[in-house]
């Protein structure tokens, strides 16, 4: 029967050329490729070997035809037609072949039409290109009549926007959604106003506006009735799935579930929206489980519905989340070795799948839970999710370069074809040339260094058997020096800056006065950290010491940074009758190094909210004591971190004794004594004219 259908007006053709002799041969021939064209591009249930024949038939017949504006409106639905059946490669040929020949004949609309099917193909793999051709798209058919097709403007301005939105650059698709809107509602377009507020709603969630996600999401719901009969249904459940998912993002998961738990999978449903059935499944699990409307066992066993649902698609990209959210409900329960276990398979698929945005969530998770490898997963975090902010930073740029592209570029696709691969040459160029550069650059470094040592052995051959004797005292000291810079790098530099980009972090949306005092604050720390790393660059002479020429404000500026950047509440307790600024220098920038090295591993390790920082003076030494009221931890099973190591050679270098009480659940406290407070020690002050100057 499907054959007989397909076939039936083909026949008929050729009845009608055996007994119509007067039907010209070309329209015949006319009605042949369009209805090759329209079976294979439309027929999904067909043969897929049957479909390329009906379609190579019509490309041979269209080649044939003398007049070249039927030409190329057979060429875009043979274009189509090779983009749908998953043939690259003859679609490409095809559609450069439709847009020239629409170029030279000034079809507008077949042009424009080329560049949309051109969008669609890059949509999932080449954002920005996708976004130029949609943007080509756009002028050409704004400069045409187009009559029956009068929405084709308003619907390549929401496809930008569907574009932008999912390369995270929410400005700019929020400002091409609204113009689509305003676009339908201008040309009357309502069945059009369904996505486009659909796709306004999608821009806000990214942007964790819930609240008017759901806004408009709800008007979506008021257009559905303008959609097709076929359509209608579809939408409608697909409309409150996406409720459904915002009330999860915001953590409504009672409102989630009830959504989730009214959906249920047709026989009807099919393609993306079986796809969003199934991870429905998951989502009615977790959501039920987190409003407790669902105990583990009912979670997990929804979970398990998805997943042989997906295999049954061959779908793997969505079951990573069901993984991360199996391992979220093990977690909760109290099965802490099968939540790992389970999250690191969320993480494989994720990584295999090309899931970057379900291998952050799964990372983060791994951070909290995998405690033994915890350091390891968030060094994994931040390393992929700086990597995901230069690629949507350089999309983004992209997109506003296409953005500002000239009408006279456009009108003139022989130039801007040219100019296009002139700029694609001049990047290339410029990458070769940077990469040139930094070997060159390396390489000279390399030649000199070598060049330097053997002028050096040269030099010193006469006093080779002095070179020997002094070489290991030249090696500790280098070593020393090494390890010195080490530790002011990461108990110093390190330390600030974790606490201004967590300060950042909750200043990064707020644009009051308060908000912009405090950024301009944190502007001149990092100028002192820029001057700080100047001096540390230059041997942390004399003048890096003399940075706690005033020891307790330094000390007391620290604790303040370090309650303005966490949620810790920090009681600094000192001796006010000694005077602090007699200490000598080493000994009071190890005691702030080593209190700036503590106070940081409150906040990323202990998760306390309170901590007490205590300097006592004592006869001829002094206690220096950091408690928290965190988790604590088994100080007989601890490893050694590099903080850590960093403050046992501190405490190594001034004389002084460490000790470390904690135990799980009942915090942690470190206490160090330093003695020979009297005692002159290293470190003499240089005197230069900088110093001098400084004095007076």
């Amino acid at each position: 029967m499907r054959w007989g259908t397909i076939f039936f007006p083909l026949l008929l053709l050729v009845g009608c050329s055996q007994t119509s002799p007067e039907k010209p041969t070309q329209t015949l021939a006319q009605d042949s490729i369009q209805i090759w064209a329209n079976t294979a591009k439309d027929s999904w249930d067909m043969d897929l070997e049957k479909r390329q024949i009906l379609i190579e038939r019509a490309y041979n017949e269209n080649a044939k035809i003398k007049d070249r504006t039927q030409k190329v409106k057979n060429l875009s639905r043979i274009s189509l037609a090779y983009s749908n059946l998953g043939d690259s490669l003859n679609f490409r040929g095809t559609n450069r072949e439709l847009m020239t020949l629409a170029q030279e004949i000034g079809d507008n609309i077949a042009h424009g039409e080329a560049h949309w099917d051109l969008g669609d193909f890059f949509r999932g793999t080449l954002p920005d290109s996708a976004f130029y051709h949609y943007k080509e798209a756009q002028t050409l058919f704004s400069n045409s009549n187009l009559e029956k097709k009068v929405d084709y403007p308003g619907r390549m301005l929401q496809a930008m926007a569907v574009v932008r939105e999912r390369s995270k650059d929410y400005g700019g698709a929020e400002k091409e959604a609204i113009g689509a809107i305003e676009f339908f509602k201008e040309k009357n377009s309502l069945n059009r106003l369904y996505s486009g507020y659909t796709t306004l709603a999608e821009i806000q969630n990214g942007l964790n506006k819930f609240d008017k996600a759901l806004e408009y999401h709800h008007k979506a719901k008021d257009y559905i009735e303008y959609l097709p009969e076929g359509r209608k249904i579809e939408k409608q459940l697909t409309n409150q799935n996406n409720i459904a998912a915002v009330f999860l993002r915001k953590g409504k998961y009672k409102e989630a579930f009830e959504i989730f738990n009214t959906l249920e999978e047709s026989s009807l449903i099919e393609g993306d929206l079986r796809t969003m059935m199934t991870v429905g499944y998951t989502s009615k699990a977790i959501t039920g489980y987190k409003s407790e409307q669902l105990d583990a066992e009912e979670a997990m066993a929804l979970i398990k519905i998805s997943d042989k649902a997906l295999d049954s698609m061959g779908n793997t990209y969505q079951k990573a989340r069901n993984r991360q959210n199996m391992a979220e409900i093990l977690y909760a329960e109290g099965q802490t070795e099968k939540a790992i276990a389970t999250a690191l398979e969320a993480k494989d698929l994720a990584e295999r799948t090309g899931n970057n945005d379900r291998l952050l969530n799964v990372l983060e998770f791994l951070s909290q839970v995998d405690v033994a490898h915890g350091a390891e997963h968030s060094k994994a975090y931040f390393e992929l999710n700086d990597q995901l902010q230069m690629q949507e930073r350089s999309i983004q740029d992209k997109f506003a370069r296409i953005q500002m592209e000239t009408d006279e570029i456009i009108e003139e696709n022989e130039s801007l074809a040219k100019r296009a691969q002139w700029l694609a040459g001049i990047t290339l160029g410029l990458l070769i040339l940077g990469v040139g550069i930094v070997i060159i650059i390396s390489q000279r470094i390399s030649n000199q260094r070598l060049k330097f040592e053997q002028k050096q052995q040269e030099s010193n051959q006469e006093i080779y058997s002095l070179m020997l004797a002094q070489h290991g005292k030249m090696e500790e000291g280098k070593k020393t020096e090494q390890k010195r810079v080490s530790e002011e790098l990461h108990d110093g530099i390190l330390g600030q800056m974790l606490g201004i980009r967590l300060i950042l972090s909750g200043l990064n949306e707020r644009n009051d006065p308060s908000a912009i005092e405090q950024r301009a604050e944190l502007i001149v720390k990092l100028q002192e950290l820029e001057e700080e790393i100047r001096t540390i660059s230059h041997e942390l002479n004399a003048a890096a010491y003399e940075k706690t020429h005033n020891f307790i404000l330094s000390v007391e500026d620290l604790v303040a940074t370090v309650e303005k950047s966490s949620k810790l509440t920090i009681d600094f307790e000192y001796d006010r009758h000694f005077e602090w600024d007699s200490l000598h220098n080493d000994i009071k920038i190890n005691s702030y190094r080593i209190t700036q090295e503590l106070l940081q591993n409150c906040v990323k390790h202990a998760h306390s909210k309170n901590v007490t920082v205590t300097f006592q003076k004592g006869k001829n030494l002094l206690n220096l004591t950091v408690s928290d009221d965190g988790i604590g931890f088994d100080d007989s099973k601890a490893k050694k971190g590099i903080g850590l190591k960093n403050i046992i050679s501190r405490v190594k270098k001034m004389g002084a004794q460490l000790e470390i009480k904690s135990q799980p659940q009942q915090g942690t406290k470190v206490n160090i004594v330093i003695p020979n407070l009297d005692l002159k020690r290293q470190h003499p002050k240089p005197e230069n004219k900088r110093k001098t100057v400084v004095e007076v």
